[in-house]
């Protein structure tokens, strides 16, 4: 390591540890604590960086000098791997979080999420926002409607979507209710057999952006075929939500894979 990297390297760790924490704090008060579903990541991931970072400057070597040469290889090739890796995966989530396919199907499959007891959340708001677009652009289409009864929930997050579409304007003969399914994969699995029911041949995907690519790549893993139709989120919450992702879907690749082989 020359003269000044250390400082250097030291600077950016406690920049991005103070980012981190920073962003946590945000989220905690703006949301409150423990609202937001894995932000405690960021005051984790904060702390260690700030660490890492005075460590560096104090002892003006990075804590990887230590070890012995053949080790610290394969520490840089990991670290190497998983940027590229992170750097990747995030690219094809941002993409398919933008593009809105030219064809839909014959129906659309609103990806359900959590409710306040039984009231719709922000996030769930905005998909059935979009399902309701979809609705207007495609009249003589189903809706369908998927989700489970979680913990803190008061009713299914199927029977909670069904009321808001009625409530505002989609008649009730085209909704179509899956209110078994309790995570993603349940989700389309559930929905492919309504599906099949009612000679439904292909189904546009309707969650929010940063959801898209893993609800693509289970649906596709499934057999089903789909056309992306995303709809929005918030733009302060996409820090956290985007590297959720990344660690679903290399949780959902993985899995796959090994079913596989």
């Amino acid at each position: 390591m020359k003269p000044n990297d250390h400082f250097v390297l030291s600077l950016v760790c406690m920049a991005l540890g103070g980012l981190c924490i920073g962003y946590y704090s945000y989220l905690c008060i703006v949301y409150g604590i423990n609202e937001i579903v894995f932000s405690w990541v960021f005051l984790l991931g904060g702390m260690l960086l700030l660490i890492i970072g005075m460590m560096t400057y104090k002892r003006k070597k990075h804590i990887f000098s230590y070890l012995p040469i053949p080790l610290r290889r394969i520490v840089y090739l990991c670290t190497t791997i998983i940027i590229i890796l992170f750097l990747g995966l995030q690219s094809c989530i941002l993409y398919q979080g933008m593009h809105t396919d030219k064809q839909q199907g014959e129906a659309a499959i609103i990806l359900g999420a959590q409710l306040h007891g039984s009231s719709i959340s922000r996030l769930l708001r905005y998909r059935l926002e979009r399902g309701i677009q979809f609705a207007e652009e495609y009249p003589n289409t189903y809706l369908i409607v998927s989700g489970g009864k979680g913990q803190a929930e008061t009713c299914s997050e199927a029977s909670a979507m069904k009321q808001y579409l009625i409530q505002h304007g989609v008649a009730e003969s085209r909704i179509l209710m899956e209110d078994a399914s309790m995570n993603t994969q349940e989700n389309l699995a559930f929905s492919k057999v309504l599906m099949e029911k009612y000679h439904i041949k292909s189904a546009s995907i309707i969650t929010n952006d940063f959801h898209m690519f893993r609800a693509g790549f289970i649906a596709t893993s499934l057999g089903l075929s789909y056309h992306n139709y995303p709809a929005r989120s918030d733009l302060d919450l996409a820090p956290n939500f985007y590297f959720r992702e990344f660690l679903g879907s290399v949780k959902d690749i993985t899995l796959s894979m090994i079913k596989r082989y």
